[in-house]
């Protein structure tokens, strides 16, 4: 069975991890949500260890107009595997400001896809702005995993 296997991560994957979460430390002085790293095979089910893909949010500050701006990650923190087709929870998501439709796209109410859908490799982020009156609640509803 292909698996999310441990393969041993070197310190350059390590520290691209770090710097690629960095961003949200410093976006606008929000909120920092934690990831942890996964090295897990996959679970009894045949699907990625739970959490494996972390989502988070923090406040970038206003447009000009004042509109709230948020900044999101989503990373990928199996650093053994190629997560795809990830869905995120993310109510009637809009935005007052054009988000890549490649990055981060709204299918249905309370269904976005990631990337289009593509792979999402070991410790890699996907991030993108959006601006609206209010935040919106997201987190990851479905998502496939596997090896590298």
């Amino acid at each position: 069975m292909m698996g999310c296997r441990f393969k041993r991560a070197t310190a350059a994957t390590a520290i691209a991890l770090l710097l690629a979460l960095l961003p949200a430390c410093y976006a606008g002085g929000g909120g920092v949500a934690a990831a942890t790293v996964h090295a897990a095979a996959l679970d009894d089910d045949g699907g990625c260890p739970d959490g494996v893909v972390q989502v988070s949010q923090v406040n970038a500050g206003s447009l000009p107009s004042g509109i709230p701006s948020y900044s999101v990650t989503i990373t990928n923190t199996c650093l053994g595997c190629t997560v795809r087709d990830v869905h995120v929870s993310c109510g009637e998501f809009a935005s007052t400001e054009l988000v890549d439709p490649g990055s981060f796209q709204r299918l249905a109410y309370g269904d976005c896809l990631v990337k289009g859908g593509g792979p999402i490799g070991p410790g890699e982020t996907v991030s993108f702005e959006y601006s609206n009156s209010f935040i919106y609640s997201m987190g990851v509803v479905s998502v496939s995993c596997g090896d590298i």
